[in-house]
């Protein structure tokens, strides 16, 4: 499993989303094989990413991304279902739902995110950014 990403104009995005992308490709094997280390590799993946949309929310803010609001929605819900997933991979064993969750789901939305909104906000944040 490897999860190809489009290149965007934002450089703390694109390192952002790669260190994603190497946490969900453990997941992924993890999930698959009943790794020990699935509920350590879960939490490290929801806890990058509520850093990483920390930074993204900054950036938006900071070039007055019009639709922030529905941008900074979808990264709350998407917390907490990281969350939700981190805590059944830490007291496990792995369920059939959670091996379709991270298996499917997750990298399905995970570059559905990318490919629309992180890419519309990141290339309006190259745009109006002042740096």
């Amino acid at each position: 499993f490897t999860l190809v990403l489009p290149n965007l104009p934002v450089t703390f995005m694109n390192d952002d989303h790669a260190h994603a992308r190497d946490l969900l490709e453990a997941m992924v094997a993890g999930v698959e094989t009943d790794d020990a280390r699935l509920g350590k590799t879960c939490r490290a993946f929801h806890e990058h990413n509520r850093e990483h949309f920390d930074r993204e929310e900054a950036a938006m803010q900071a070039t007055g991304f019009p639709p922030y609001a529905v941008h900074k929605a979808e990264h709350a819900q998407a917390l907490t279902w990281l969350d939700s997933l981190a805590s059944q991979a830490e007291t496990g064993p792995v369920s059939p739902a959670l091996r379709q969750a991270i298996g499917v789901e997750l990298p399905a939305w995970y570059l559905r995110h990318i490919e629309t909104m992180d890419t519309v906000t990141a290339n309006w944040i190259a745009a109006h950014s002042t740096d």
